[in-house]
């Protein structure tokens, strides 16, 4: 399930669901940092774009790792996620978008299975 447009030029097919994801830097892990409650902007096997209600670009940057939670029914995924890239919207809303670096092959393919029914149902 491949589209050739310019929302799909990643390897992986994407979903623009939202889902509740929660985050935190796992460096902080150590210290028993909090998590950050959020949702998803997208979704794929591959990684996750993630509204950052907690920080401006500053605080976020390509290379950070965190520890990430995605809420995909009935059970959350964990992974570790790399961060790609960090930028505002039109509104204002900062993002990161991040690629999972580490995730269980069952937990990406749960991922997959909900990404590919998201846009079966939304064709």
């Amino acid at each position: 399930m491949t589209r050739n447009d310019d929302t799909q030029r990643r390897r992986d097919y994407r979903s623009s669901a939202a889902y509740p994801v929660w985050y935190r830097d796992l460096r902080s892990v150590e210290q028993d940092g909090e998590w950050i409650r959020s949702v998803s902007r997208d979704l794929s096997g591959g990684g996750v774009c993630i509204q950052m209600p907690d920080a401006p670009p500053v605080q976020r940057k390509p290379g950070d790792l965190l520890e990430v939670q995605v809420v995909v029914p009935p059970t959350p995924v964990f992974a570790i996620a790399e961060v790609v890239r960090v930028f505002q919207d039109d509104s204002g809303a900062w993002y990161a978008g991040v690629m999972f670096a580490s995730i269980d092959a069952g937990d990406r393919d749960r991922i997959v299975s909900a990404v590919l029914r998201e846009g079966v149902k939304n064709r």
